[in-house]
């Protein structure tokens, strides 16, 4: 090509077997630097920029999906929404006299094969998040909280590690309250039952021997998830006023 501009990324989704989109609604979202069509499980990002190759192209949505991929997962389960890359669709600005060009286009091949139960069917795809930005803690805490989802590691010790990430971002618990305006009503209460309960199979600490009840599992799952989404709030935009996470944001314990 003599002149090749990237138009189009093309996507597609994968996600866990217990999984179903075929009744999920079409939609579409403009951004300043690329639309976005979600429809049939394909993702396109019309792009409104110039790029002259793939991997440029792919670089600039790259944060963008990768938010898109944090925000579904927190919402639901691991693996329930990814999105893969099939194809670039490249016109040539400039083509020779007398010549038509065309992009190579790949072909995803379907392999039927078969699937556990279907226990959830959304009738919307997640919808791409504002607002959230990742850095390396971030990552971090949504990574422990996803070995955590996937069965690889007790929830107190999980949650008294996000905890902590917290806590030496801001340099002590009150710090932390304050910077991410989080009661410290709330970071006790997780301090607490993280260190304190748990049971012999799941406890943080030797003497921990009592099991953490339902409702504080509840509580600790809830209040983890919110930890995690104000650091990406917070990184997004340090000045931004973000209402405070109380008690009352939780479930009761």
């Amino acid at each position: 090509m003599n002149d090749p501009q990237v138009v189009a990324l093309i996507y597609h989704i994968e996600h866990n077997e217990s999984v179903s989109y075929e009744d999920a609604k079409s939609f579409v979202r403009d951004e300043p630097e690329f639309r976005v069509k979600v429809k049939d499980k394909e993702v396109c990002f019309e792009l409104k920029k110039h790029y002259t190759t793939k991997s440029e192209a792919r670089e600039s949505i790259k944060e963008y999906i990768r938010v898109w991929e944090f925000d579904a997962g927190l919402r639901g389960d691991p693996d329930d929404f990814k999105l893969k890359f099939d194809r670039a669709n490249t016109v040539d600005r400039n083509p020779a006299p007398g010549k038509i060009s065309v992009s190579a286009t790949p072909v995803r091949l379907e392999v039927a094969v078969s699937v556990p139960a279907v226990t959830k069917a959304p009738s919307n795809y997640p919808s791409p998040p504002s607002g959230l930005s990742i850095d390396p803690d971030v990552q971090t805490l949504y990574d422990r909280y996803m070995n955590h989802r996937r069965g690889y590691e007790p929830l107190p010790s999980m949650v008294y590690f996000c905890l902590t990430i917290l806590e030496y971002i801001a340099k002590t618990r009150k710090a932390a309250a304050q910077h991410f305006n989080i009661s410290k009503r709330v970071l006790d209460k997780i301090g607490e039952l993280s260190s304190k309960k748990g049971g012999p199979s799941e406890a943080r600490k030797a003497g921990a021997y009592d099991d953490l009840t339902e409702q504080e599992r509840r509580f600790l799952k809830e209040a983890v998830k919110k930890m995690i989404y104000r650091a990406a709030e917070k990184i997004n935009d340090p000045a931004k006023n973000l209402s405070q996470i109380s008690l009352s944001d939780l479930p009761p314990v």
